[in-house]
């Protein structure tokens, strides 16, 4: 259900993640967007928390987002580095687990911010270096 309902929303979704004004401007119901968008979140969560936990779905919901953001500013290659940032922390996690005596929440969340600072570090070398491509301005406090 939410990935038949975000096939739906995509273009618009993301021409008014890009730009509100002016999808706003064009006919796009961008706050009809928001509501939508926030209720698939929010099913997508309470569901995820009820197998995994808190911890776990919000490291790799929120440190693998925040990792691609920090290398790209496509709109389309953000959410696909986000898959394959969360994939590799679940997949890398769920290997350290087999070896040791910790539950695969703490391996999957260190490696999260792992690559979330490695992501960080090649944002900031590339924008001192002005290599940047950003179109979003991201505050540094994040």
């Amino acid at each position: 259900m939410v990935l038949v309902t975000l096939l739906i929303v995509w273009r618009p979704l993301r021409f008014a993640s890009v730009d509100p004004e002016v999808a706003t401007a064009r006919g796009v119901p961008v706050r009809a967007l928001s509501l939508v968008f926030a209720v698939v979140l929010g099913l997508s969560v309470a569901l995820a928390v009820q197998v995994v936990g808190a911890l776990l779905v919000l490291s790799l919901l929120i440190t693998p987002a925040a990792a691609a953001a920090r290398v790209t500013a496509s709109p389309v290659l953000t959410p696909l580095l986000s898959v394959v940032f969360a994939v590799l922390s679940s997949v890398g996690g769920i290997l350290l687990a087999l070896g040791g005596s910790i539950p695969i929440s703490p391996y999957v969340t260190t490696i999260s911010f792992v690559i979330y600072l490695a992501c960080r570090t090649i944002g900031a070398t590339r924008h001192k270096r002005g290599w940047t491509t950003r179109m979003i301005a991201i505050p540094e406090s994040v």
